[in-house]
């Protein structure tokens, strides 16, 4: 009869696993091919008074993402560059899979079940690169907010971040930015904007909300790991 249950617990997670999407993913370009000319993903715009901005090489070896143009700079000139994004768990819900699907070099691994009010692990992407506003050591801020505050903010150099991973420069990967409780009714607005403008002023790719697992999920797929060892041992 253990065994029995088991096998259950392990069928389960696995069904569970392999019909769950898991994240909201946002090219920033969606037409699919890296040819300069770009198309934007319905969710992403120009903030302040950005009106455009110069496309350059894909992102390689990102999960989900699709590896088309990324952008860097910008047009502003009465503020700074700014890209930015929305997501509403409750519209959006999800789109990409990538349960147990390896994020970074972090060793951060995506999540199920996007769509609903939670907590979230918020992320961006861009092509590994070492000439972002070089004046400024790189420095990007990337804020969410709620349309009544801001929920979190976070400044990091886009030339050095999580550059462990052998590239030899910052990108290439899922960046964490931070992890916020998310509302099913709400808009967010992920805002990245740079420390100074430049040419080359900042850089993107994509952006990742990646549903954080709730408990029951986790002790879910646990029970399917149980399974598998006790198969092992047997």
């Amino acid at each position: 009869m253990k065994k029995t249950i088991l096998g259950l617990g392990f069928t389960a997670a696995f069904c569970f696993a392999a019909s769950a999407q898991a994240s909201f993913l946002i090219d920033i370009d969606t037409d699919g091919l890296d040819d300069g000319p770009w198309t934007p993903h319905a969710n992403f715009s120009f903030g302040g008074d950005t009106t455009t901005a110069s496309t350059s090489i894909k992102a390689t070896g990102v999960a989900g993402l699709a590896g088309a143009d990324s952008l860097f700079g910008g047009d502003a000139s009465l503020g700074p560059d700014t890209y930015q994004v929305t997501y509403n768990p409750g519209l959006d819900g999800d789109n990409a899979n990538l349960t147990g699907v390896s994020l970074n070099s972090e060793g951060d691994i995506g999540g199920p079940l996007a769509g609903a009010t939670g907590d979230y692990n918020i992320y961006a992407t861009w092509p590994a690169t070492n000439n972002v506003n070089t004046a400024n050591n790189g420095l990007v801020n990337f804020t969410v907010d709620d349309g009544v505050g801001t929920v979190f903010t976070v400044q990091l150099s886009q030339n050095t971040v999580q550059d462990d991973d052998g590239d030899g420069f910052g990108g290439n990967e899922w960046i964490y930015l931070g992890t916020a409780t998310l509302d099913a009714s709400t808009t967010y607005t992920l805002k990245q904007e740079a420390t100074g403008n430049s040419f080359v002023s900042m850089r993107a790719a994509g952006y990742l909300f990646d549903a954080v697992p709730e408990p029951a999920s986790l002790g879910l797929m646990g029970l399917g790991g149980l399974a598998m060892l006790s198969r092992q041992r047997r």
